[in-house]
Parts: structure tokens; C-alpha cells; sequence
């Protein structure tokens, strides 16, 4: 049987010389090879992290009854009062001026 170029499988072979992809005995696919290790890997079941749950962390001083975390007087980040604390930053200057 002819190729449509005009080379058979053997002139194929031949011209590849070593680099000839040869197909494993159990004709799997490199993207099923990879997946099927995968899949061997996660059989293992890895362990995922296990965070407190609500009841737990509402035991502790830094939160409240709901579990939720209390955040220290003056902590937080007001970007407006960063704007009248700098009057000369570039960004106050697009914020709240007038052009007149």
C-alpha cells in the first residue's frame, strides 16, 4: 500500500531512522499514561487540612459567640482618612477637590 505523498510505512521507518515513535505494547496514549498515574496517586487519599469549626473558635479570647473575629480598636484602614491626613499625595488631589 502507497502513502498519499508517496512513501510507505517502511521508507517512514527508514527515513526516521531511531526517532520512529514505536507504540508501547499495551497501546496507551502518553495524555492516558499520565492520567492513569494520577489517578494512582490520589488512590492514597491525601490528607486535606481541617480548619476549627464556629463552636471551637467562639471558646477562644479574639472572637465572639458567632465564631467570627474581633478586630483590635484601630486596626482597620480608612482610605479616606489617609487622603486628609496627605493633602499633597497625587491621590487626594483627584479625590473630593473642586476644579473651579
Amino acid at each position: 500500500m502507497s502513502h498519499p505523498k508517496g512513501y510507505t510505512k517502511e521508507d517512514i521507518k527508514r527515513i526516521l531512522g531511531s526517532s520512529c515513535p514505536t507504540m508501547p505494547e499495551d497501546h496507551e496514549t502518553g495524555n492516558q499514561r499520565r492520567r492513569r498515574i494520577g489517578n494512582e496517586m490520589r488512590e492514597g487519599k491525601r490528607p486535606y487540612p481541617t480548619y476549627p469549626s464556629a463552636e471551637s473558635r467562639a471558646k477562644k479570647p479574639n472572637f465572639d459567640e458567632n465564631g467570627k473575629y474581633i478586630y483590635p480598636e484601630g486596626s482597620g484602614f480608612s482610605y479616606v482618612q489617609y487622603l486628609k491626613d496627605n493633602p499633597n499625595s497625587t491621590e487626594a488631589g483627584t479625590y473630593g477637590s473642586k476644579v473651579s
